[in-house]
């Protein structure tokens, strides 16, 4: 049950950042899928599905709670029942909804929002606190909520199905961690910082849109420099080399650029265990000189990632963030900060590959389009998400508008779908 049911070490990260962005006037680590549809749904449907889970999972309405090694309390009697809520189309809905807060203190984790726009069709945004699930486990757990033919999870998931680990190996590994940022901060990056305080405390975003013949060519050109199942360094080389000439562009150049690679836990084809996150984050650091083609970029990256595997630094990134849950959350970011003197990272970045084709109809409609919204903290207050939705690949760009204009960002994501496009 939730309340013996410990948080793991990459939910304490996401609830940290949560912490970190809430900190500074944010609304919080929270991400949200919207999907499409070619007609309008009932919501009283979707209101039984999600009483039928959270009453399956109590997870579903429990809070992240405790100072030393924090566990899910079971929701008690002011906890929040998530939320179905009905919108008519106006400007300015999208980016309201995507910095309103939720309220995890009570146990809000997640909610829905039926938007009718003109044409009888609907759009179905879902927000969930990055705490509960990653990305994938979010694609799934949206399935499970629109379609009645997909089995449900089991009653109380594991945390982990990974072996354990003795504290004396979790520390042993977690000084590779330590030893890797001791090497990284010799070239301190930087981000730009809060340029422009007086701006708003909200999060904007766009889409980059593939066509099938312009993401064939994508998966062509990621072949070409990396190999079959490169695509993902492919990705992630051109999001840098785009990041390194904005930082040139707004004339706040660094030494070096940290750039985390999420890496999934999970058993390859499996979505359990489903309420919880199964990543980690293997470290990677890019310097202005390898930055000049995406050749380049490719051949700093690489290798990198190949030593990690080798040198064990996916375990280590594991045991660092499991034993960082001994630490209450204010310490725990100011270490995490420490490492790279006062940073978190250059840029968030996430790759969850193909969307789950469960997704082709919500409570009897059709998807039409597909879209993942990610958040980042204020630091370094620019990301991306790369996805693809029916074999087209999607980008989604979102900054803070304290640290980049509307007009920085788009010729950021212009960029980088040019340079994908021709590296």
């Amino acid at each position: 049950m939730p309340g013996k049911l410990p948080l793991n070490g990459c939910d304490y990260l996401m609830l940290g950042f949560d912490h970190e962005m809430r900190r500074h006037g944010y609304a919080g680590n929270s991400c949200q899928i919207e999907l499409e549809l070619d007609a309008a749904i009932a919501p009283e449907f979707l209101r039984q599905r999600i009483a039928l889970l959270v009453n399956r999972h109590p997870i579903l309405r429990a809070r992240p709670g405790g100072w030393l090694m924090p566990k899910w309390k079971l929701p008690g009697e002011d906890a929040t029942m998530p939320q179905v809520r009905i919108h008519r189309e106006q400007p300015g809905l999208r980016e309201k909804l995507c910095d309103e807060p939720l309220d995890m203190k009570r146990g809000e984790l997640f909610r829905f929002d039926l938007v009718e726009p003109v044409g009888g069709r609907m759009n179905v945004i879902f927000t969930w606190a990055h705490t509960l699930m990653d990305a994938n486990s979010a694609e799934h757990f949206v399935a499970l909520i629109g379609r009645e033919d997909v089995p449900l999870p089991a009653v109380t998931p594991p945390v982990s199905a990974r072996p354990q680990k003795t504290f004396r190996e979790k520390f042993q590994l977690a000084r590779k961690s330590v030893q890797q940022l001791d090497e990284f901060i010799k070239n301190k990056p930087r981000t730009v910082g809060v340029r422009f305080p007086a701006a708003p405390k909200i999060q904007r975003f766009r889409v980059e849109r593939f066509s099938p013949e312009e993401t064939a060519r994508v998966r062509a050109n990621g072949v070409k420099l990396c190999g079959a199942f490169g695509g993902a360094q492919f990705h992630a080389a051109a999001a840098m080399i785009e990041l390194h000439q904005l930082h040139q562009r707004v004339g706040k150049p660094s030494a070096s650029y940290v750039l985390p690679v999420p890496v999934s836990l999970r058993a390859k084809g499996s979505v359990e265990p489903l309420f919880c996150n199964q990543v980690t984050m293997m470290m990677t650091q890019l310097l202005p000189a390898q930055l000049d083609t995406t050749a380049n970029a490719v051949a700093a990256l690489k290798p990198q990632i190949a030593q990690a595997m080798r040198d064990g630094l996916i375990e280590a990134g594991v045991a660092i963030a499991d034993l960082s849950r001994s630490l209450p959350l204010i310490p725990y970011m100011f270490m995490l900060k420490l490492g790279l003197r006062g940073e978190i990272c250059s840029f968030f970045y996430g790759d969850v590959a193909a969307v789950t084709p469960l997704l082709t109809t919500f409570c009897g409609a059709n998807v039409r389009e597909f879209t993942h919204v990610g958040a980042t903290t204020p630091s370094p207050g620019i990301g991306a998400i790369f996805y693809s939705f029916r074999g087209e690949l999607r980008i989604t760009v979102f900054h803070l508008e304290t640290h980049f204009t509307t007009a920085e960002a788009e010729s950021f994501a212009k960029g980088l779908r040019a340079r994908l496009l021709n590296p």
